[in-house]
């Protein structure tokens, strides 16, 4: 059974992280388009940030290399989230105790995600709107989170009845 539930990890790992990745996707492309930009703006100045460290990126210019070192980057990352969420998930139910610590390294893997975003949109404020970088990130979190609600239904209740000293 145990087994059976670990190799579980990497698929729902996966979708998880393809969850958050799609939804950032989709929400600054929006963002993107609605703001009067080319739906591939942000990727394209993030790629360029990725590919020549902190320069001056070029803003209007749209080049496939960089949008796809981006995304490339982007979907990568969420997959690793993806994975090791679903992994503290699998501990969780197996040790509900364990809830405190997943709960605190997640809120910090979400301020230094913060922070990085702050940091890599501060100097690019005139063509990138980190704002919206961590709004699409938050909600990425969320629809991740809600998935893998989904996937576990009996989660909750176990750590609540672990937390409950009676």
């Amino acid at each position: 059974m145990r087994t059976q539930r670990l190799s579980r990890i990497p698929l729902e790992g996966m979708i998880a992280g393809s969850i958050g990745y799609l939804t950032v996707v989709f929400i600054v492309g929006v963002m993107d388009v609605i703001g009067g930009q080319s739906l591939f703006h942000t990727p394209s100045l993030l790629g360029q940030i990725l590919i020549g460290g902190f320069g001056d990126p070029t803003p209007g210019v749209i080049a496939a290399g960089p949008v796809f070192a981006f995304n490339g980057a982007h979907l990568l990352t969420f997959l690793l989230i993806g994975i090791v969420v679903a992994w503290l998930v699998f501990e969780v139910e197996l040790h509900p105790v364990l809830w405190y610590g997943a709960f605190f390294a997640l809120l910090c893997a979400g301020l230094l995600s913060f922070l990085v975003l702050s940091l890599v949109g501060e100097p690019h404020s005139s063509t990138l709107r980190s704002s919206e970088l961590i709004v699409a990130n938050a909600l990425a979190a969320a629809a991740m989170g809600f998935y893998l609600h989904k996937a576990h239904p009996g989660l909750g209740a176990k750590i609540r009845e672990h937390g409950d000293p009676e």
